[in-house]
């Protein structure tokens, strides 16, 4: 989680942004290119296309940004638009159809705040895994772990209720599970 200093850097910079400041732009750019990379190559599933793909989420947040009302509210709307962006790229490349299991989301039965059972030692399994999950469950997984959102804020970028994110984050964890298990047996 960021701390103060870095949050009031960041939403600085964004509301610089929001006068057409370049250098604060470029900052921004560099501050979340890595993590929205990640984010945008583990939906798309091709290296060769996540350029373009942020190339078409940044040039969208430079001409939006006028509109973006709070300066919190950059993250979830940066993810949001990066989600449709690369959802677009999948729908024209006839790719998404292949990315969603057949699945509707069970209700959770689940506590407000799981025991997270992976460890830190995990990870490098975790991130080989993700590839064979569904989209949904990988995206999901991504915004919680990765990028520390509430589940309010991933309800807005996936857009849907803030159950259904339980439900999907619960379900997400038993795949990933059943995925290293899978992994470990080969």
């Amino acid at each position: 989680m960021k701390n103060l200093k870095a949050r009031l850097y960041e939403q600085t910079l964004i509301l610089r942004c929001q006068t057409r400041d370049e250098a604060a732009f470029k900052e921004i750019i560099r501050l979340y290119e890595g993590p929205l990379r990640y984010f945008v190559r583990r939906i798309i599933g091709d290296d060769n296309f996540v350029d373009d793909v942020l190339q078409n989420v940044w040039l969208d947040i430079f001409r939006k940004f006028p509109e973006l009302r709070s300066p919190r509210a950059f993250p979830v709307w940066l993810y949001r638009i990066a989600r449709d962006k690369a959802f677009h790229w999948l729908r024209r490349t006839k790719r998404i159809s292949q990315l969603f299991d057949d699945n509707l989301d069970m209700p959770a039965m689940v506590q407000p705040e799981y025991q997270d059972e992976f460890l830190p030692e995990d990870a490098a399994r975790i991130h080989a895994c993700l590839e064979n999950l569904s989209l949904k469950h990988r995206e999901v997984l991504l915004l919680r772990f990765l990028e520390e959102m509430t589940y309010e804020d991933i309800a807005c970028v996936v857009n849907c209720p803030v159950g259904s994110v339980k439900s999907r984050i619960y379900y997400a964890k038993l795949a990933l599970k059943k995925e290293m298990r899978r992994m470990n047996n080969e």
